[in-house]
């Protein structure tokens, strides 16, 4: 078995036990465990350290038990082999449903993995979900996903900083886009299938922007980053960016954020803190949603555009805590 083929096996077994989680099937989530041999499963909490296959059990059927729903979506997924064994880390996000209410934690999941008489098996696995639970909402620091990470710095490094002092200081509205579980996405259709997807969704979304007057500002893999002078265009531009992906052949999920600030604009690039806070407030979203911040729903009061129940975050480097508004648009 080459190197790639090994890689493409543990990423299989990876993206089944989060699938297997995500069916709430404890003995599927096993199957992708080693038979026999301490295994080490460790959580966020202190006491969150299990050794052995029957520990393991035990706490994936306590903690199906407390939710109603989960998923795991992989957003990024690195494999490393050293002969009969492997690590892996992963960006990932868990959707938990409790009632009514559906929780999003950002995770940082990383596995051991040996290679046995059936194929690769995980022995070792650790995952960190910080969150903490605040009344009268839940709080939990939300982190960039790969794809928004890279395009903001992507942003930073193309901005010819000799020349900030010719930059000026505006009012925008920035919308960031991002595709939920784009790898398994484009492992699952081929590279020239996904390219030719990705371009067109890319075209789709600089036509609506434009006829909103808006301003592609880059766009790299699956992400985007758009600057509007009006928030009303900025959302209708999402509306309509939302519409046209699920009414396409592939029905993609696209989180969308927005949020309206002051911002330095230095030839074709925008930076400062409103760029970075949009960034994150699309971090925030889930697939098939647009999270707008609470400046932008104040700019566009009166619009008659409907919004769902607010939620409150932190988001990881701005301090304080963040109200959020979900766009209802569909």
């Amino acid at each position: 078995m080459t190197g790639e083929q090994a890689k493409a096996e543990i990423r299989s077994v990876v993206y089944r036990m989060a699938e297997r989680y995500g069916a709430m099937d404890t003995d599927g989530v096993l199957a992708t465990f080693v038979d026999e041999g301490d295994i080490l499963v460790v959580g966020t909490g202190a006491d969150e350290v299990r050794f052995g296959r029957e520990e393991l059990r035990r706490q994936i059927d306590r903690d199906l038990s407390e939710v109603e729903t989960l998923s795991v979506g992989m957003e990024h997924l690195s494999v490393s082999v050293f002969g009969e064994t492997a690590f892996t880390f992963a960006d990932a996000v868990m959707s938990v449903g409790m009632g009514e209410e559906t929780l999003r934690f950002p995770m940082r999941w990383t596995l051991g993995l040996v290679q046995s008489e059936d194929g690769w098996r995980i022995a070792q696995s650790h995952a960190s979900v910080p969150w903490v639970d605040q009344a009268p909402g839940r709080s939990f620091p939300v982190e960039l996903t790969k794809t928004l990470s890279d395009l903001l710095a992507s942003i930073d490094s193309d901005t010819d900083m000799s020349s900030l002092t010719a930059t000026r200081l505006g009012t925008a509205t920035i919308l960031f886009t991002d595709i939920v579980n784009s790898t398994t996405l484009s492992q699952s259709m081929g590279d020239r299938v996904w390219s030719e997807l990705i371009t067109t969704h890319f075209d789709r979304v600089k036509e609506i922007t434009e006829r909103e007057n808006g301003t592609v500002v880059k766009t790299l893999g699956d992400g985007g980053m758009y600057v509007f002078t009006s928030g009303a265009s900025a959302l209708s531009t999402a509306v309509r960016t939302q519409q046209a992906v699920t009414g396409a052949a592939h029905d993609l999920q696209l989180r969308v954020g927005i949020h309206t600030g002051d911002v330095v604009q230095g030839r074709d690039d925008y930076i400062g803190v409103t760029v970075n806070k949009a960034a994150r407030v699309a971090a925030a979203a889930e697939g098939g949603q647009i999270l707008v911040s609470s400046t932008t729903a104040d700019v566009v009061s009166g619009s008659g555009l409907d919004f769902g129940d607010p939620v409150n975050v932190e988001l990881k480097g701005i301090e304080g805590t963040h109200i959020l508004y979900p766009l209802n648009w569909a």
